[in-house]
């Protein structure tokens, strides 16, 4: 019996996040915004502070520099009770970090520097360790160049060997990201990408579509989130589903995509259909786009399940 819920590995990145900010400031000048934070975050990073704060035990397999980002990630993690002994120190490159002005429609731009993304990667023996889970979900493929490849369908493809379930998600996906991805999807128990980056390799933007075509080479389940409009759920049985977006005042979009991932994950091991379970991760990335950065107003299970139960849907 796997000791951990979760073992989350990939793209870890210290976010710093401003709002409002709707236009640069001129030369030499300032704009005054409301707030500034920095956060957890990363389709590995984002995804695995999410799942501790619902309460599941984890751990996270990552880079980062030897530098007081990287010291403050550690720590950070370690205060939501994740589990750090596979994230490794890099001694030669500075840690992944991004600044994010958000502007006032809850929508961000980046300005990203990919640092230890790049030189993240796994030994055998790593591996190993990661695969102590019930869920292995491995995030950012396009961006973890030295994982990318033979490394990364190594994980998914022993992790099925050992009987794990799966999930994936990508980053900054384009037509070159379709080359990396494409060993791994006969390993992905659940594929939950945003449509713009599931659209980039799949050729169409009709959700049906693009779930269908990463069925044929492979996937188990599709879950494709729709930026605000939802969740588009197309199920290893067969059946197919569309979950509207909460109604919400969004404050920011940053790492809704990630904690619903982790609200995946969450349903997954309390043994939920389906259907359940892509309704929670629609109601813990509503809790997330309440407020600034990758963890925004989710506070636990209890008030994540009290959102999918009460707070009103999109018509």
């Amino acid at each position: 019996m796997p000791n951990f819920d979760f073992t989350a590995a990939g793209f870890l990145v210290l976010d710093i996040l401003g709002r409002y900010a709707d236009s640069m400031p001129p030369e030499g000048g300032a704009h005054f915004i409301e707030q500034i934070d920095m956060t957890v975050a990363g389709t590995a990073g984002g995804t695995a502070v999410a799942c501790a704060i619902l309460g599941l035990r984890g751990r996270i397999a990552a880079r980062v520099g030897k530098d007081d980002m990287g010291d403050y990630l550690i720590r950070k993690m370690r205060s939501f009770g994740l589990e750090t002994d596979l994230v490794q120190i890099d001694e030669s490159e500075q840690t992944s970090c991004s600044l994010l002005p958000i502007r006032s429609n809850g929508a961000r731009s980046a300005f990203f520097v990919p640092g230890t993304t790049r030189t993240f990667t796994m030994s055998d023996r790593e591996i190993d360790a990661a695969l102590d889970a019930r869920v292995v979900h491995l995030g950012g493929t396009g961006l973890l160049d030295a994982f990318d490849g033979e490394r990364s369908t190594e994980l998914l493809k022993r992790a099925k060997a050992v009987g794990r379930t799966t999930v994936f998600d990508l980053i900054l996906a384009n037509e070159e990201t379709l080359e990396k991805v494409m060993p791994l999807l006969p390993f992905i128990d659940y594929f939950v990408p945003s449509i713009d980056e599931a659209a980039e390799m799949a050729g169409s933007r009709e959700p049906e579509k693009v779930a269908e075509w990463f069925k044929n080479q492979g996937v188990k389940n599709a879950i494709l989130t729709l930026e605000g409009e939802g969740a588009f759920i197309s199920s290893e049985a067969g059946h197919s589903f569309r979950i509207p977006a909460h109604e919400i005042d969004v404050v920011d979009t940053t790492g809704c995509g990630d904690s619903f991932t982790a609200g995946i994950i969450a349903g997954l091991s309390k043994g939920w259909d389906i259907e359940k379970t892509a309704k929670f991760a629609n109601a813990v990335a509503a809790n997330v786009a309440l407020g600034l950065g990758s963890v925004g107003k989710l506070k636990s299970f209890d008030s994540a399940m009290q959102a999918m139960e009460t707070w009103p849907l999109r018509s």
